[in-house]
């Protein structure tokens, strides 16, 4: 849907809110920052005045957080009836260099003016207490460091936060760790490296549902992401891990419904896979879906886990697959090209009950298509290239001996014309 940009400035759209909390109180937050006919939610386009605004967007404003590339902008003693009400916040693209100020949230309540006598909040109030979605992505200069010691207790009741192409690092900062009512956790392309905190899962963010970590340089996972009961997504693509945990993921995650990790260095399947449906969470339960293990080095699959699964879905295996990326790989590296037998023989490549279910890749696409509603791809792997290999050099073999023949048939049709004599 088209929303029309607010062409009014930061401090205007502020006022306006401000104005309408102190008018029309706010319903407690149904805690579900995804819930779009919530009746409360607005935002600062609205024309009704009297309607609560639960929603601002500040996204690609950086010119008015000059000079100070702060949110000092924001945190006006005056502006906090508005700021209380929020549910989702995005300062997505500001040029922000630092989060400061949003600690000083009693300071902020002793500034309050003329209408802070006449205020009975609690001076130790949080700043953001309703606050259920945060967007800071695309200000590249905020770092771990840009967090204030006190961060985490101004949003209590946060449950997404959203920190695409920011440069925290080299580890995930304390401040967002000891945000404990995380939802949904999504930090793409920034200075993550190494080992990823293993306490996550164990310590912290024990209610995770999406975790997004893609373009970091992580080496390592601990095993705390297997015990994550409500897991729901996991993307670690495009980073540096060369193995997986044997717990991760593991049956603990029997809501895991997808996992990507394409473009590493990976050498083994992850057997965890394997095992992510052998706990059940009764109709709350999830199948895995989608697995995404694309421009890895994996070289072998594993058998015994592809059978199809049964009605109730809980076999414990990878029958309920919808999406495998296997391509470009190394399955059928260790086959000899030279022996052509070696490479086609299936046994010797793809597990049975893995072609019993998916069949051979079709040699043109490298995709399987014996399982109706299955993609399941394997083009780019060594023994898939030399099928396809094998199958354009048949095809121009056939399209060559087609042509001979035809143009046998067109002479041996000129040698029987009859010839004209002249008398």
């Amino acid at each position: 849907m088209f929303v029309k940009k607010d062409l009014r400035k930061i401090p205007e759209i502020l006022a306006d809110a401000t104005s309408r909390a102190s008018r029309v109180p706010l319903a407690p937050p149904k805690n579900d920052c995804n819930n779009d006919d919530a009746e409360t939610k607005t935002n600062a386009n609205n024309d009704e005045s009297n309607t609560t605004i639960t929603e601002l967007s500040f996204a690609r404003r950086a010119p008015e957080f000059l000079p100070s590339k702060t949110v000092s902008l924001l945190l006006q003693p005056h502006f906090l009836p508005a700021l209380r009400n929020l549910l989702r916040l995005s300062l997505y693209d500001c040029g922000l260099e630092t989060l400061a100020g949003i600690e000083s949230g009693g300071q902020l309540h002793d500034k309050g003016g003329a209408d802070s006598e006449n205020d009975n909040t609690n001076k130790n109030e949080p700043i953001f207490p309703n606050l259920q979605q945060l967007d800071i992505g695309r200000n590249p200069q905020i770092t771990n460091a840009s967090l204030p010691s006190t961060f985490s207790a101004q949003f209590p009741s946060l449950l997404e936060v959203w920190c695409d192409d920011c440069s925290f690092g080299p580890q995930i900062s304390e401040e967002l760790l000891n945000i404990h009512t995380l939802h949904v956790v999504r930090m793409t392309k920034n200075k993550l490296r190494n080992s990823l905190n293993t306490d996550i899962g164990i310590k912290y963010w024990l209610d995770l549902r999406v975790l997004a970590l893609d373009g970091n340089q992580l080496t390592e996972i601990g095993e705390g992401i297997g015990l994550l009961e409500h897991l729901e997504v996991l993307h670690l693509r495009q980073n540096e891990l060369r193995e997986i945990p044997e717990k991760v993921p593991s049956g603990r995650n029997g809501r895991l419904r997808m996992v990507s990790l394409s473009s590493n260095r990976l050498e083994k399947f992850p057997v965890g896979l394997t095992e992510v449906n052998k706990i059940g969470f009764g109709e709350s339960a999830v199948s895995l879906r989608e697995v995404y293990l694309n421009g890895n080095k994996i070289q072998k699959l594993p058998s015994g886990v592809w059978e199809e699964s049964n009605e109730d879905g809980m076999n414990g295996w990878l029958g309920s697959i919808k999406k495998l990326n296997l391509a470009h790989n190394a399955i059928g590296a260790e086959a000899n090209e030279s022996d052509e037998a070696n490479v086609i023989d299936k046994a010797n490549v793809l597990p049975k009950d893995f072609l019993e279910r998916f069949g051979m890749p079709n040699p043109a696409t490298g995709e399987c298509n014996k399982a109706e509603g299955i993609i399941v791809r394997l083009e780019g792997n060594p023994f898939a290239e030399f099928l396809k290999k094998k199958w354009i050099d048949d095809k121009r073999k056939k399209e060559i001996e087609e042509e001979e023949e035809k143009r046998k048939k067109e002479s041996e049709a000129e040698d029987e014309e009859p010839m004209d004599i002249d008398e």
